[in-house]
Order: structure tokens, then C-alpha cells, then sequence
């Protein structure tokens, strides 16, 4: 079984040319959109990401809660040094090759952790939960693929090393018992789990974002609109997922859609809850999963049809 990214493509023809002005109408406003985060000198400016904006979560960021939260990026690993990310990475495994760090070749994962927790400073980005420690985990090659075997290692690995939550920003168009059994021990030992809904353009939602106890996060762009890539079906929550700023290698930044991206955003609003236990009623008592899916419910704002449904979920995610 191989693993892979699979990243959105843009699907615009022009039929007909009635539709020649407005076609490219659209075009250019996008291209301004996704060339926002290219305008800004990140270098000496730093930018507060739309997402980290409307998800309010510099509300709890004065707070600093007091609990540190161990968070795994399984991925193509991160890029250490970054400029943004200094500092933020707190151990590494790569279980494709055991005598390797995890360095990223993609940047995928780099772009995950960016969103997480990029440092809070005077240049780059911001992300939500700066104050989460972060682990690289490298599952997927320089070509963005991995195996099911590794995949569960590095599960398996997670668990061994108290890991508080998974992020896994790809996913397997199948059910897969191997898989299956790592995320139910995952979840069984107090880890929340994280994933992307996949980028299946109305089809299927992706495994593990299909398993129960797994929270499977859709993309929606500033309007809240769904994205047209994202799938129907077991979906929890919404995020967004569009045109979104990331660290990029070599200390860059660009900008790129996914639910992949919409994942993160959930990742680190699960980080500020569990840094903030005592705020939001979080215990040891009671199971940890339970209490956390209870405070993102109350936290989302209803989306499509009224209730919980296959697209939005329960709801756009925003601190109040």
C-alpha cells in the first residue's frame, strides 16, 4: 500500500465565449488572492494568516496556557531550519530510513507545522498554537509517498513517546485493518487524532478521517464556502483550507489549498484547548477524546444544513 499527497487541482475550461470576460474575471481575482502572502516582505514583516484570524485564536495566546501539548506531524517531515520554526521542533523519527533525521524534501510537512505553531516574532508567519512542541515524523519520501508498514511505526511510535496529538494530513482511499487497529490504540491511549478529509473533489472521505474517534476536518475558503475539492461523508468539522499562507523550504512562504491545510488549523486549536485545560473544563477523569470532541462542538458555528451534515460537518471551528 503506498501513501500519497494528493493536492487539488484547479478545474476551470472556458466552454463558451459568453463566458470568455467572466473566466477571466475570476482568474485574476484569484491570482491576487493567492499572490497576497508573495506581496509581503516576510523577512522584516510578519503576517497573521486569514485562517489564524478568523479562528480568533490570538484570543487565547495572551493566556499562555500552562500546560505544554506534544504534537506529532506525520509527514514529509519538517524543515528544522526554517526561520519560523527555530527551536519549535522537540524530537524526530523517520521509520523509512532509522539512521536518517527527518528532514523535509517535499515541504508538506513544513507547511503543516507552519500553520501549527510558527514562531511568534516580528517576521514570517504566525501560527495558531505557538507554544506547542512539535515532532517530526517522516513517513512519506522526497516524492511525497509512503508505506501503510511505516505509517504504523510511526503510530505505534507516538504512543511509546506520550504523544498528545496526531496530525496526518494525507490519507488511503481504503480501509486498511492494519491502519485501523494503530489509530484505535492511538485513541485508546489518550491521543486525539487529527485528519484530512482528502481531496476527493465530492467523493469519498479519505482513511483514517473516516474512522469514528478520528477527528476528519473539511476545507471552506474566508467565506466559509466549501471548498470544491473537499469530499462528503463522515465529516467532523470545518477549517480553512484555501488559499492559505505556508512556510515553504529554504525560508519561504507561499500559498496553497488542501484539506491537508484545513487539518493543521484543527491541530492547533486542539493545541490552545489542551495548553488551556482549566478554561475550557478539560480533566483526566473523563475520556480525553470525548471532552475534547464536546469543546469543539461548542466552539463550531453551523454551516450548510442546519445541524451536522456530510459536507461542513458540525461547523466552521472559531474561538469566541
Amino acid at each position: 500500500m503506498v501513501l500519497s499527497i494528493k493536492k487539488p487541482h484547479i478545474l476551470l475550461f472556458i466552454l463558451i465565449f459568453s463566458l470568455g470576460f467572466l473566466t477571466c474575471f475570476l482568474f485574476v481575482f484569484k491570482h491576487i488572492e493567492k499572490n497576497e502572502t508573495e506581496k509581503i516582505n516576510h523577512n522584516i514583516v510578519q503576517e497573521v494568516p486569514w485562517g489564524v484570524k478568523k479562528i480568533n485564536a490570538a484570543s487565547l495566546w495572551n493566556s499562555r496556557g500552562k500546560h505544554k501539548v506534544k504534537v506529532a506531524i506525520l509527514d514529509s517531515g519538517i524543515d528544522k531550519e526554517h526561520k519560523d520554526l527555530k527551536g519549535k521542533i522537540k524530537g524526530e523519527f523517520n521509520p523509512i530510513d532509522m539512521t536518517l533525521t527527518s528532514d523535509d524534501e517535499v515541504g508538506h510537512g513544513t507547511a503543516i507545522a507552519g500553520i501549527i505553531a510558527a514562531e511568534d516574532n516580528s517576521f514570517g508567519l504566525v501560527g495558531i498554537a505557538p507554544d506547542t512542541e512539535i515532532y517530526s515524523v517522516k513517513v512519506l519520501n522526497s516524492k511525497g509517498k509512503g508505506s501503510l508498514d511505516n505509517l504504523v511505526k510511526a503510530i505505534e511510535w507516538c504512543v511509546d513517546n506520550n504523544i498528545q496529538v496526531i496530525n496526518l494530513s494525507f490519507g488511503l482511499s481504503k480501509d486498511k485493518p492494519m491502519l485501523r487497529d494503530a489509530i484505535d490504540k492511538a485513541v485508546n491511549s489518550g491521543i486525539i487524532v487529527i485528519a484530512a478529509a482528502g481531496n476527493n473533489y465530492g467523493g469519498d472521505v479519505d482513511y483514517p478521517a473516516a474512522y469514528e474517534k478520528v477527528l476528519s476536518i473539511n476545507a471552506v475558503d474566508r467565506n466559509n464556502k466549501i471548498a470544491n475539492f473537499s469530499p462528503k461523508g463522515k465529516i467532523d468539522f470545518s477549517a480553512p483550507g484555501v488559499d492559505i499562507p505556508i512556510l515553504s523550504l529554504s525560508n519561504g512562504y507561499e500559498t496553497e489549498s488542501g484539506t491537508s491545510l484545513a487539518a493543521a488549523h484543527v491541530t492547533g486549536i486542539v493545541s490552545l484547548i489542551l495548553q488551556n485545560q482549566d478554561k475550557f473544563g478539560i480533566n483526566s477523569k473523563e475520556d480525553i477524546y470525548y471532552q475534547v470532541k464536546r469543546v469543539l462542538s461548542k466552539l463550531s458555528i453551523d454551516l450548510g444544513k442546519e445541524g451536522k451534515d456530510e459536507i461542513y460537518g458540525e461547523g466552521f471551528l472559531s474561538f469566541k
